[in-house]
């Protein structure tokens, strides 16, 4: 179940155990904070998109009253990885893995049918990368090789029922890009969350409510 690249870590959160890589793609820090930052519904339904490992949608089933899960990835090595990580939490019943690219993807999963949508996405604005080599797993997951933010917030519109909400998490450098397109698909942005680095650009989490009224809460 596990390769030999591969090892079982401890995700700290009800004896649930994600696998990742010894070295290449892992989780960062970003993902545990924007699954902290969902709150769903009793009975709600989620989507995580660009899934990567199934971090994100695993710990936001675990910390709120979620009924199903459907995590998107279009890399077939990290879907199958957060398809053995299902299975080995016994989440089968509430979690399926849908490896295909993500646009369009209401089509096969249900327009208008989620309390909830969540996504980490490339952070690198589709052209602006000087220093990819050959496009591998990370270079995937970094920038906008399959995938544009447009993309994302687009199909998260078509995928939200009516007052559901779309939470993503981005370099502080694509918070306006984030906000203007938003509004293009019916999707209020509602509440901002920055958390400070001493890296460079700060992250910023951002939450938006479909068909929602305007006003914007900012913590830190």
């Amino acid at each position: 179940m596990i390769k030999s690249n591969e090892c079982l870590e401890d995700l700290q959160c009800n004896n649930l155990f994600i696998i990742q890589e010894k070295e290449g793609y892992r989780f960062t820090s970003d993902a545990v904070a924007l699954a902290n930052f969902v709150r769903v519904k009793p009975n709600g339904k989620v989507v995580d998109l660009c899934s990567g490992s199934g971090v994100i949608g695993i710990l936001v089933s675990a910390k709120n009253p979620v009924s199903y899960t459907y995590l998107v990835e279009i890399q077939s090595n990290l879907a199958d990885m957060s398809k053995r990580t299902i299975e080995h939490n016994g989440l089968d019943n509430v979690f399926s893995v849908v490896n295909k690219p993500l646009q369009d993807i209401h089509k096969e999963i249900g327009v208008g049918t989620f309390d909830v949508v969540v996504c980490n996405p490339p952070y690198k604005k589709s052209g602006t990368a000087t220093n990819i080599g050959a496009i591998d797993t990370i270079s995937i997951a970094k920038h906008e090789i399959t995938v544009t933010l447009e993309d994302i917030i687009r199909e998260a519109g078509k995928l939200l029922k009516f007052g559901g909400d779309f939470y993503i998490v981005n370099k502080e450098e694509r918070l306006v890009d984030m906000m203007c397109i938003m509004r293009k698909y019916q999707l209020e942005p509602k509440e901002l969350k920055i958390l400070p680095s001493t890296k460079g650009a700060s992250v910023v989490m951002l939450k938006a409510r479909k068909g929602g009224k305007s006003g914007l809460k900012i913590s830190l």
